[in-house]
């Protein structure tokens, strides 16, 4: 039988978040010949779904569901203490250093990126396939709607003042990103993919021919109103936004999302000026 580690990450942390810490551990555990269990805290951070709810199987990764009563004493032993014990197992915490030899376990991102730099070469960011049924529905609106000739638009508002990611929740961060988007034609075909309803309604009421998935913007905020980020409906939906953008024909990412790397050829910079020649205009 391989060796075999564990790993799980923060129960606030999104789906990225979770595929970046797998990407750095499985880079490893291919390298040095280790199996990979990976604990999905079934969450507020992804919206208590559970892991094949959202994502396609990944191969040479178990994924264990574990709802928030059970991962909260799991992260609270990963953080404070050497051993954890899984089922039978006692297992040595990995936070940084020497791997152990033997079966253990890593902890969110500080053991993941250890353990990346402690063989060679570069980890490859796993894409994240969203589950059948997403995937299904994705396909389906990319055909009716013409998606491979749009450009996307993902505008991620960031909710947590402290992270440097912009924009914010902050009306003039959110009207400089407006700014920067309407110098793009309004004849343009667009995919628009946001959490904020202010930034939607603005883009839609410049871009004649813009297109977006159907959402509610059920959290209230003084700067308008925005996506719930636990609300599971709304998860879904952003599953299926991710598959449609990586199906436009360029995309505009301010936020970043989901797979964006794995597009990053089809990504344009700001002044966006090449928009105006990609031929999604209507003829």
């Amino acid at each position: 039988m391989s060796k075999w580690l564990v790993c799980t990450a923060t129960p606030t942390s999104g789906v990225r978040h979770r595929l970046m810490m797998l990407s750095a551990v499985k880079h490893f555990a291919d390298t040095r010949g280790y199996s990979v269990f990976l604990l999905w805290g079934v969450s507020g951070g992804v919206s208590y779904c559970r892991f094949e709810e959202l994502l396609a199987p990944i191969p040479g990764v178990r994924v264990v569901n574990l709802p928030a009563a059970q991962i909260n004493p799991v992260v609270a032993c990963a953080r404070t203490q050497k051993t954890i014990t899984i089922g039978k197992h006692a297992l040595r915490v990995f936070r940084g250093g020497e791997p152990p030899r033997g079966n253990f376990f890593s902890w969110d991102l500080v053991g993941a990126w250890a353990l990346a730099k402690a063989v060679p070469g570069r980890p490859d960011q796993l894409v994240a396939r969203p589950a059948q049924g997403i995937r299904a529905e994705a396909a389906d609106y990319s055909r009716t709607h013409g998606l491979g000739a749009r450009l996307g638009i993902r505008v991620r508002v960031e909710e947590l003042p402290y992270r440097d990611r912009k924009p914010h929740r902050v009306r003039k961060e959110l009207d400089d990103v407006v700014r920067s988007l309407v110098r793009i034609p309004w004849y343009t075909r667009v995919f628009v993919a946001t959490d904020s309803e202010y930034i939607q309604q603005m883009l839609a009421s410049h871009f004649h021919d813009a297109r977006f998935l159907p959402k509610s913007f059920d959290l209230q905020e003084p700067t308008g109103r925005y996506v719930h980020r636990q609300d599971k409906h709304a998860m879904f939906t952003f599953l299926k936004e991710v598959d449609c953008l990586c199906r436009c024909k360029r995309i505009i990412n301010i936020g970043g999302f989901l797979n964006d790397r794995s597009v990053g050829h089809k990504i344009l910079r700001e002044p966006y000026s090449e928009a105006a020649y990609l031929h999604v205009a209507r003829r």
